[in-house]
């Protein structure tokens, strides 16, 4: 039984990098093919895990008990060393600031990797509804893009991209107009290079950042300039996320089944 609306199931954060891949290195030797295969199965066993309990739970189900400290709302003046000036903590908050000292709208934060292909299916299946939460005054949509998958690829590319991705926040949303990081978000995913080769070297990066219509990043893209934020934000996600594409509604985990679910959910949280 299919159910083509459902959720894509989180990619599994330990799958890849294998253990033992530093983030934002070159990654260590890949396992013989016979290791390989069974990594696969494992994979794909968690995959049907997942979906069949999406299936047999098709509604929204809030998690129970306190935010993870990874997935908990960080204050408005939150900072992280190194980040880029636009960032409340490790994400990007797509959403006017608060007029207020006191921000009481709903915190809906999507932890993504750009090289995830699952991450890539849940921006085609959910972005509409993202977009209409965008819309709503009363929500905040954050995104918080980590780099867990440089073992997927030959140039560590998952890292570079969120640096380039960190790079045209910085140089384009300063005023509060994240338009540009948006298209160029989308590019990303439109243009995402498939698993165990190259990326996009730093020059395509760059050359896209600019049909997105951003300033030149290209200095900043080939210095890495955030790259240490992006390994930091990284390692304190996956202290409290499985996998991406993972949705979180005032720090706590969602199941979701359709971008409707999605919607509803926040509704509720909103009261």
């Amino acid at each position: 039984m299919s159910a083509p609306q459902n959720m894509p199931p989180p990619y599994p954060a330990q799958y890849p990098p294998f253990p033992g891949d530093p983030y934002g290195q070159r990654p260590t030797p890949r396992p013989s093919s016979s290791a390989r295969a069974i990594g696969l199965a494992l994979a794909a066993a968690l995959v049907l895990v997942v979906v069949a309990g999406a299936l047999a739970y098709p509604m929204v189900t809030r998690v129970d008990g306190r935010p993870s400290a990874a997935t908990a709302v960080p204050s408005a003046a939150a900072r992280a060393e190194g980040a880029p000036s636009v960032a409340t903590g490790y994400g990007l908050r797509t959403s006017p600031p608060s007029p207020g000292d006191v921000d009481n709208r709903v915190v809906v934060t999507l932890f993504e990797d750009l090289q995830c292909p699952a991450c890539k299916q849940f921006e085609a299946i959910f972005g509409d509804a993202v977009v209409t939460l965008r819309a709503d005054p009363d929500v905040i949509v954050e995104y918080r893009m980590i780099s867990f998958l440089d073992g997927a690829s030959s140039n560590r590319y998952s890292s570079r991209a969120t640096n380039a991705s960190a790079c045209v926040a910085e140089a384009t949303a300063t005023g509060g107009d994240w338009s540009t990081w948006l298209r160029y978000h989308t590019m990303l995913y439109d243009r995402q290079p498939a698993e165990g080769g190259a990326g996009h070297d730093d020059a395509t990066l760059a050359e896209l950042a600019l049909d997105a219509g951003s300033t030149d990043v290209r200095d900043c893209i080939t210095a890495n300039t955030y790259g240490a934020w992006v390994r930091a934000g990284t390692q304190d996600a996956l202290a409290g996320i499985t996998g991406t594409p993972t949705v979180t509604i005032n720090g706590r985990t969602v199941e979701l089944s359709t971008p409707e679910a999605l919607i509803s959910a926040v509704e509720q949280a909103g009261g």
